[in-house]
């Protein structure tokens, strides 16, 4: 193996400890690897967090479960496989947008560990509008198509909020990431766009536009209020993104039924 193909390796592997919850062997060479490097494959990570979450989908449909059921199990697959995340960092920034007058004190509501109404009725819309939106998608193969096609594309906007904007503060954990290079979000970014355009069952173009509409959205808004993203804002932002991605996805599939 090349030392080309063991830096591709050492990315993948970064970026799947960082964003998911599945358990990894030690690889000190890896973790030592600058998280910026690796966010080329932010989309890989979410290729496996939409497996887990497509195949307890397909197993609550071979068991019968009502369809509604069987997406609310499948929406709890993927909040499991990541550790909450990026529901936590939707849930901090909306506690802290609304919860604090100026950006100082936002950022220091959204350092507090406890969840306020704002942040309470962010998680239940995210997890009811994913949930519904499977729900609607309906057929299995289907399903696990749409959630590979978000969950890739939602985590390949991520670097680009990164790389189009800048750490609202200068220590945390988005600081300290790093700044994507071009080659690193411009590699998520394709990464997210192949993926989508095989793995969508409907409408791949108007997933990918939903998808960094979303993204773009939490963007501006992070900009506008707190100066620059961290890292509630990166996980607001995936949120969003795959809501918006789903949606598009349900809504084709509902048009062409």
């Amino acid at each position: 193996m090349t030392a080309s193909d063991k830096s591709l390796l050492k990315d993948i592997y970064v970026s799947i400890v960082f964003l998911t919850r599945f358990p990894a062997p030690g690889w000190p060479a890896a973790a030592e690897r600058p998280l910026a490097n690796a966010m080329w494959a932010f989309p890989v990570a979410g290729i496996l967090v939409a497996t887990l979450g497509g195949a307890v989908y397909i197993l609550c449909d071979l068991l019968e479960l009502p369809v509604t059921i069987s997406a609310l199990f499948a929406t709890v697959a993927l909040i499991v496989a990541t550790g909450g995340l990026h529901e936590d960092g939707l849930a901090d920034l909306a506690d802290g947008i609304w919860g604090g007058p100026d950006p100082e004190k936002r950022l220091a509501i959204m350092s507090d560990s406890r969840i306020g109404a704002y942040g309470a009725i962010a998680l239940i819309v995210s997890a009811a509008g994913r949930a519904a939106a499977i729900s609607t998608i309906g057929d299995p193969a289907f399903v696990l198509g749409a959630l590979v096609a978000a969950c890739a594309v939602s985590r390949g906007m991520m670097p680009l909020v990164m790389a189009f904007s800048q750490p609202a503060k200068a220590d945390g954990l988005a600081a300290g990431a790093g700044t994507p290079t071009a080659s690193g979000w411009g590699g998520a970014l394709l990464i997210a766009v192949i993926v989508t355009m095989l793995a969508a069952p409907a409408d791949w173009l108007g997933c990918l536009i939903g998808a960094a509409f979303g993204a773009a959205l939490i963007g501006w808004f992070a900009q506008r209020n707190l100066g620059g993203y961290n890292g509630d804002v990166l996980g607001a932002s995936q949120q969003v993104a795959e809501l918006f991605a789903l949606a598009v996805i349900a809504s084709a599939v509902t048009v062409a039924a």
